[in-house]
């Protein structure tokens, strides 16, 4: 993911990871990966950081914003509920560990006018 500046917001995204599976010949199969990254930024530009109410809110928004990302799946296939779970997953390590860094600099006096980018690899 590109990093970019963001005036008081952040991107949570989370990842999305379809197999392929494809047979060359009768006995010979080859897997490949496919990664989708998709991003939602969260502003907070609004909020004390440094006050419970604040921190609820954000978190609030965090977790609306990984619904987001990850949205919705056919609750039949196995393969899109194990793909919409890790996405979930990886969305909400994202999203914690930006709340536990910008609420640590808001309570330091260190929260800048820019923020992180988060996303994958």
């Amino acid at each position: 993911m590109k990093n970019a500046i963001l005036n008081k917001g952040l991107c949570v995204a989370g990842a999305i990871t379809a197999m392929a599976v494809s047979a060359a010949g009768f006995s010979t199969t080859a897997n490949a990966q496919i990664r989708e990254t998709r991003s939602v930024e969260v502003s907070y530009a609004d909020l004390d950081l440094t006050t419970a109410d604040g921190q609820l809110t954000l978190e609030g928004r965090l977790k609306g914003a990984v619904k987001q990302v990850c949205g919705s799946f056919d609750r039949r296939s196995l393969h899109e509920m194990a793909d919409h779970g890790n996405c979930v997953e990886e969305a909400n390590l994202t999203a914690n560990r930006a709340k536990v860094s910008l609420i640590a600099q808001a309570k330091a006096g260190t929260l800048r006018e820019t923020a992180m980018v988060i996303g994958d690899k």
